[in-house]
């Protein structure tokens, strides 16, 4: 290349602590099974050259990328490797070879996009090289149901017992982003994604030295644009409920809401 960048060896890569120049246009993305590809943007928004690496990784539970050489993933990512110019765009397109992912559910993968600083001239000048990384949805055609009406499929239930959980239940085929989750308005959990068809159980929240006596459920669930959208509900005791999108009437019939 004309330009020297930084080695790989060299990078300090940082996530959610550092801005770059490079975005995505959007924070998700689904993968329309009808379709054997799917797209994203990338812009260069500085006033510098930058070059990027993209690649795709199956989710891990320690968060950290894995070799993508091994990775055995039915798809391929174009291009991985390009030299953005200043305040350039670039499309990326993930192509599906057609088989190897479920048809019965939604799978989730992870789309990392790296952008390596040009090399500083500055001998004490620290480049940092910055790693995003999304979540992609494979949705194959034909699944049952509405995905934007997957939160509210959602079905939850408080155990009546001393140690008191929240458990709650997905039977959609659909993955379900829940940010802000509250009960009487205190913070549960500030993000949970439930997986098609499993289940999750949550602390009840503490007041004091009692455990507080929860009266409404509160919660905003992602769109396939990034969107969100609240839901709110009152518990049913021990019984098994739904939480429907929130309305100008929630606050009135629903004083926690």
């Amino acid at each position: 290349m004309k330009h020297a960048y930084l080695s790989g060896v060299l990078l300090a890569v940082i996530s959610g602590m550092a801005q770059g120049a490079v975005s995505l246009s959007g924070t998700r993305l689904i993968f329309d099974g009808r379709y054997n590809e799917a797209t994203i943007e990338v812009s260069n928004r500085s006033n510098a050259e930058t070059l990027i690496q993209a690649w795709l990784d199956a989710p891990r539970e320690d968060d950290q990328p894995g070799d993508t050489r091994a990775a055995d993933l039915p798809f391929a990512l174009t291009p991985h490797l390009v030299r953005m110019p200043a305040m350039g765009k670039q499309t990326l397109r993930l192509l599906y070879e057609g088989i190897g992912m479920s048809l019965e559910r939604e799978s989730m993968l992870h789309l990392y996009v790296l952008e390596i600083p040009r090399r500083s001239p500055a001998v004490q000048q620290l480049s940092i090289a910055i790693r995003q990384r999304i979540n992609v949805f494979y949705r194959p055609a034909g699944l049952a149901g509405n995905p934007a009406d997957a939160a509210q499929a959602l079905i939850w239930q408080r155990a009546q017992s001393a140690n008191a959980t929240l458990s709650v239940r997905n039977p959609t085929p659909y993955h379900v982003s829940l940010q802000d989750l509250r009960i009487n308005g205190i913070e549960v959990a500030e993000y949970r994604l439930l997986a098609p068809f499993s289940d999750a159980s949550l602390t009840l929240p503490v007041l004091g030295t009692k455990r507080s006596v929860p009266e409404a459920l509160s919660f905003k669930a992602m769109t396939d644009y990034g969107g969100q959208r609240e839901h709110c509900a009152p518990f049913q005791g021990g019984q098994p409920f739904n939480v429907p999108l929130r309305t100008p009437d929630s606050h009135s019939l629903i004083g926690k809401c």
